[in-house]
């Protein structure tokens, strides 16, 4: 309890500094002082154009000069920009649309919110959004949506696929915040627009687009915890972007370098909880727009990222491990508008991931590994979205995919198969008379070159019953294809005795999803929103145990599984005191393996989330974000490996997977990370602070995020 108050006290001084720093700008009668000349738009609403247009202030009669009257000044919206409720989203109906017309549930985090909570990647990003978990593994951070695994959540960038998988699992990690401008979450079933491996959703990240003549940023930060934990190499971040924009281009580059050490919950053995890392990133985008309605957008992104650690066995094997990856991708686009909402595009991509990956054995090279990997893939689209009717909006389109894996663990080392689509949706108006109602149905066909042909229809449905009360639902079929591991995968782990095996004979899993949510706004500064869902996977894969030898025991793939998962989520976001917004959610996930049942693996039934955030004058920012998990079981016999969590717990297991048949329950725990950031010379530089897992609870074996942990550091901007 001791150990608690000595970091929960600095916080509570902190926030009584921001309360003084409140009070000391404010008059007596509680008017905000005025910080400039300029008029200001009211709270909680965007800028009106009246405000800022000279031949609307009238002149004072006295002085004879032009200024507004102290009775009209009022306090600008200091949370603007964090929802970007009035801004455009693409994700959900593949094409621009307002956020607010949408009817498929589309959540934004802004550029605002990822700089507020001092977040260094994409796993930090959504740690605390409501539905939403993530989780450390051997290569980095994996999420889980909706109660499904990564493997089921389709990863975009820019709208694009990208590549890039490590047992099935996209690392978030690899995401650096310094080229996110924004990220859309699209939660349920996407393939009717997407295709395959989008059964449990959709996760978009749009980068950062040049928007003044100039722009220039620069960043660095550096952190460490307790030496026992981290050692003495902490952690150091530094980027920096450029951005131009005139009448014909905008470009913006960006470039960063991050490097840490590892982290160890377990002093007491020579193996690394939390990799080791460094990594150097790159990239940028040009947009050309001539003539106003052609563009031709193109951009590359690239890392290189060196990770390494220590593993121990039971039996006394010292293992040091590495991972030397590179990353690439490059987008291209040409798009012509016509019309006022018209669009033909032509958009294509290409990825490559090559990883490679040592075991290195102390004092012996009896059980070393060297493994590489590649991992291609392109993809072309061709889509047009057209107003026939102002009450329908068409959009259709081809797609062209393929992917090629070059891996030691494949049994023929190659593979590489192809899948051709076509898609088209229908946004219809149906009625627009005291409520607004509209209805969006689609279907896509994909032709896989190994499985064959597979139809997605979907449904969705959104209702305006009055200005502030907000109610969508939809349905919809999805289907992902084994991967290539899951399909030629072979690996042996002599050191603690099991073989791995894929199946050539699986089936793609196949789902059924029905979403629906009702939001209400019953003042403009409050939000209410309530969630339902359930996901039905058939063919389910899933490792199971085989057979035992004298050597090994044999894990193997099979479609043998049902399984569902269905809940509720309950939000609530509200600013008050116009410096103070408060967001609250709760997430009950239920989940059940109709086979053996019993609850999926490593799904929480409950989880909370609260993120609180201070804009106070004189440029002082605070933010508290928080996440609560309750207990997730786990279970020796059923290891999922293809959802990240890879061999983790079989190498831990001191008796046979015969005897050793029961639930283990990961302890419940509660996250809070909290950040201060103090403004100078008009925001244009900042000073940050923050600590992270304040309440330093962790697990080794369930568990293992990062201990607490300290930085801080600089930012410009120009």
């Amino acid at each position: 309890m001791t150990s608690y108050l000595q970091f929960i006290f600095p916080i509570l001084c902190l926030f009584l500094l921001f309360i003084g720093e409140i009070h000391a700008q404010t008059r007596p009668n509680g008017k905000i002082t005025k910080p400039s000349s300029k008029t200001e738009a009211t709270p909680l609403e965007p800028k009106n154009e009246a405000t800022q247009d000279p031949t609307n202030i009238k002149p004072n009669t006295q002085s004879g000069t032009e200024e507004s009257k102290p009775e009209e000044q009022v306090e600008e919206d200091r949370f603007k920009d964090l929802d970007n409720k009035n801004g455009i989203v693409v994700t959900g109906s593949r094409g621009e649309r307002r956020l607010k017309d949408s009817a498929v549930a589309t959540e934004v985090i802004s550029r605002k919110r990822i700089e507020q909570t001092g977040a260094r990647n994409l796993g930090e990003v959504l740690d605390t959004q409501i539905g939403i978990n993530v989780t450390p593994f051997f290569g980095g951070s994996q999420v889980q949506m909706l109660g499904l695994d990564s493997k089921y959540v389709l990863f975009l960038v820019d709208g694009q696929r990208v590549a890039g998988r490590l047992n099935n699992t996209i690392d978030l990690t690899r995401f650096k915040v310094q080229n996110i401008e924004r990220i859309e979450i699209v939660k349920g079933s996407s393939s009717s627009l997407y295709g395959a491996d989008a059964i449990g959703g959709v996760i978009n990240i749009i980068t950062k687009q040049a928007e003044k003549p100039e722009h220039y940023q620069f960043r660095t930060s550096y952190g460490n915890g307790r030496q026992m934990n981290f050692g003495s190499q902490g952690e150091k971040n530094m980027i920096a972007d450029v951005g131009f924009k005139n009448d014909f281009v905008a470009t913006n580059f960006f470039g960063g370098f991050n490097q840490a050490g590892a982290y160890d919950l377990d002093p007491r053995t020579p193996a690394t909880t939390g990799n080791s890392f460094q990594d150097n990133n790159l990239g940028g985008n040009m947009t050309f727009n001539p003539d106003g309605q052609f563009k031709v957008k193109t951009g590359i992104n690239y890392l290189n990222r060196n990770q390494a650690g220590v593993d121990s066995r039971a039996t006394g094997g010292v293992f040091d491990r590495s991972n030397m990856t590179n990353d690439f991708l490059a987008l291209g686009a040409l798009e012509y508008t016509y019309g006022k909402r018209n669009m033909v595009s032509l958009r294509g991509n290409f990825s490559r991931w090559e990883n490679h990956y040592k075991l290195d054995q102390r004092n012996s090279n009896e059980l070393d590994v060297k493994e590489i990997t590649n991992e291609f893939s392109s993809q072309g689209v061709a889509q047009i979205d057209h107003e026939v009717h102002k009450d329908h909006m068409i959009t259709a389109g081809f797609e062209s995919f393929s992917e090629e894996l070059q891996t030691d663990r494949l049994e023929r080392r190659n593979a590489y198969r192809t899948r051709r689509a076509a898609f088209i949706q229908d946004e219809w108006v149906v009625w627009r008379q005291g409520f607004v109602w509209r209805l969006v149905p689609g279907v896509r066909h994909d032709v896989d070159s190994q499985f064959g042909g597979q139809t997605t229809p979907k449904i969705a449905t959104k209702v305006d019953i009055t200005s502030n009360l907000v109610f969508r639902a939809s349905y919809g079929k999805g289907f992902r294809p084994p991967s290539f591991r899951e399909l030629y995968l072979r690996f042996e782990n002599p050191g603690v005795g099991y073989v791995v095996e894929g199946n050539d004979k699986l089936r793609p899993e196949k789902s059924t999803t029905v979403n629906a949510d009702i939001e209400y706004t019953p003042y403009k500064f409050w939000t209410l929103s309530l969630s339902v869902f359930r996901n039905d996977i058939t063919d389910l894969i899933q490792y199971s145990f085989g057979t035992r030898t004298s050597e090994f025991a044999n894990f193997q793939l099979k479609n043998v599984q049902r399984a569902y998962t269905r809940g509720v989520e309950a939000g609530s976001r509200v600013r008050f005191w116009k410096y103070f917004a408060l967001e609250l959610g709760y997430n009950q996930t239920d989940t059940r393996d109709l086979t053996t049942d019993r609850p999926l693996e490593g799904r929480a039934l409950h989880q909370g989330t609260m993120n609180f955030f201070v804009n106070a004058p004189g440029g002082w920012e605070f933010a508290l974000r928080a996440k609560r998990l309750d207990k997730r079981p786990f279970y020796s016999t059923t290891n999922d490996f293809t959802a990240g969590t890879s061999t983790a717990l079989i190498d831990q297991q001191t008796k046979s997977v015969e005897e050793n048949n029961k639930v283990v329950y990961g302890k419940p725990f509660t996250l809070l990370n909290v950040r201060m950031e103090k403004k100078f010379f008009e925001g244009r530089m900042s000073l940050f602070l923050g600590v992270d897992n304040v309440l330093d609870q962790y697990e080794l074996t369930y568990n293992p995020i990062r201990p607490r942990f300290y930085y801080g550091g600089l930012q410009a901007t120009f």
